[in-house]
């Protein structure tokens, strides 16, 4: 297109030039000679565009055929040297063949040594081995009649155990012992709490009878509600066999009895021997031991 626009201003001005060199031009002519160049000028400019599209074509053409041949130089590059390749992995795994076959004849020849000398070993030392196990099995022999013997002695022993603890099971059992102040029945707290310790137990012996022993400290009664040690140590078992009924313990397994001061365990002529014997009893009795 600017090729065609200078050409068309080339073309005016030779016109200007014309028309002023030749003076008076009519109309007509002009027009007509104006059409006469226009056409050339558009002849012109068709024949360049006709150049120029063939000029693209050959430079598209040179292109492909530029990137034709860079992909074929590619290829044969690329085949090249995958073929090296081939060769290199080819002559490597010849190489790995030929040391493999040699480490396993070496390989075998060491075994076949190792063999013959430990057969050799085994001839010299047979002698030696059937005396060590003749040794070992009277060892363990002698051994085997030891561990027989100890577990003989312990049968014995969880016999005799069994034997003992069916006794013991057999016979009454003191669970707790709660102290009073002189004179008193009513059970403290401290005193509650420990009878609570052992509820769990009386429970899980219902065939077991219960009984509830309350003692006094052998001081006269002068004063309150008992004539005498018998009925305050008879008062202070009734406490203590009210409170595990009201835990839950059958009224029937309860055996409370008062024995005034005739089972003292502290010495009545002390003031700590005294509050040792002011107390009550809880024993566990399994049915027909008493």
């Amino acid at each position: 297109m600017k090729t065609r626009g200078t050409l068309f201003v080339v073309a005016l001005l030779v016109l200007s030039v014309a028309v002023i060199g030749c003076g008076k031009v009519n109309q007509e002519e002009f027009d007509m000679w104006k059409n006469e160049h226009v056409a050339q000028i558009e002849q012109s400019t068709s024949e360049i565009k006709a150049d120029i599209t063939k000029l693209e074509g050959k430079v598209d053409q040179n292109n492909k055929d530029h990137l034709e041949a860079i992909s074929k130089a590619k290829d044969e590059a690329i085949a090249a040297s995958q073929q090296g390749d081939a060769d290199t992995i080819a002559a490597m795994k010849q190489n790995t063949k030929e040391e493999i076959a040699k480490l396993r004849a070496d390989h075998t020849k060491d075994l076949d040594m190792a063999g013959r000398k430990a057969n050799d070993l085994a001839k010299a030392g047979d002698a030696k081995i059937q005396k060590d196990l003749s040794d070992l099995a009277k060892t363990v022999n002698t051994q085997g009649m030891d561990i027989k013997k100890a577990l003989s002695q312990i049968a014995s022993i969880i016999e005799e155990l069994s034997t003992v603890k069916a006794d013991i099971a057999s016979k009454p059992s003191l669970l707790v012992t709660v102290n009073f102040s002189s004179g008193q029945t009513r059970l403290s707290a401290k005193a509650k709490e420990m009878i609570d310790g052992v509820v769990a137990q009386i429970l899980e012996n219902p065939e077991a009878e219960v009984l509830v022993v309350g003692h006094a400290d052998g001081t006269p009664v002068l004063r309150g509600g008992y004539q005498s040690n018998w009925d305050l140590s008879q008062a202070r078992a009734n406490a203590a066999a009210k409170y595990l009924k009201d835990k839950g313990i059958d009224a029937a397994r309860v055996k409370p009895v008062g024995k005034a001061h005739t089972d003292p365990v502290g010495p009545q002529n002390t003031t700590a021997g005294r509050a040792m014997n002011r107390r009550v009893e809880i024993i566990l009795n399994p049915t027909g031991s008493m």
